[in-house]
């Protein structure tokens, strides 16, 4: 009897340290995939009650893992995406603030559409290149497109007219209709100090004779040099 009870004992004690051993694995398992390590696995050794426990954490780090994979792969796609939208906003942004190179010394940037903070910025970055790469002089910026004339839209105006100033280029304001002068007269916007047209037309006017120009007509140039008209065919 004694030695069958030390033989029990014996093997109570090796249960017991098994067990510990493998609730030691157990934790250390969790521990990794609480540090988001989830590649590890709980090793299954023993056909008991807390094998079928061992089988379950290991379906669940499977389960977690495969989710988190998905995850990372939506966010992924939804970076890929945003950059994307980026990319085509960038280039709307380039066809909507085009700056023209009429001639030597003058630049026309037809606005159209409505200004936001993000829009004038960028309007302004590219005018401010075109002065310096192009060494021009003038700069017209027509709003004939611009629906609608607030305050912010006045100041980011005066902004992009200030800095173009500080390039040394003279800005010009052309297509203010009768309707935007009103608004801004009743909002009080002060555009003193700003050139203004209320045409582009107008503007290359101003901008001709100021570059010491002159508008000539055709007809008297061809006259001089003995060209004629070509008779129509009647």
């Amino acid at each position: 009897m004694d030695s069958a009870r030390k033989a029990s004992q014996v093997n109570e004690r090796v249960t017991i340290k098994n067990l510990r051993e493998r609730l030691d694995r157990l934790e250390d398992v969790l521990a990794s995939a609480a540090a988001m390590k989830l590649d590890v696995r709980v090793p299954v050794t023993e056909d008991d009650e807390l094998a079928s426990t061992e089988e379950a954490i290991n379906v669940l780090l499977e389960d977690f893992a495969a989710l988190l994979a998905e995850r990372r792969q939506a966010e992924l796609e939804l970076q890929e995406k945003l950059q994307t939208i980026q990319r085509q906003q960038d280039a709307i942004n380039e066809l909507s603030t085009p700056v023209i190179k009429v001639w030597d010394g003058l630049l026309v940037l037809p606005i159209i559409g409505t200004l936001d903070s993000q829009r004038t910025l960028r309007m302004m970055e590219l005018l401010l290149e075109q002065i310096v790469a192009t060494g021009s002089r003038i700069a017209i910026l027509d709003i004939t497109g611009v629906p609608v004339v607030d305050t912010m839209v006045a100041n980011h105006l005066i902004k992009t007219v200030t800095a173009a100033g500080l390039m040394g280029a003279e800005c010009i304001l052309s297509g203010i209709s009768p309707t935007i002068a009103q608004t801004i007269v009743h909002l009080g916007i002060d555009l003193t100090g700003i050139r203004t047209k209320s045409s582009m037309m107008e503007a290359m006017r101003y901008a001709i004779r100021a570059n010491g120009q002159k508008i000539v007509s055709v007809k008297p140039l061809a006259e001089a040099i003995g060209i004629e008209e070509s008779p129509t065919d009647e």
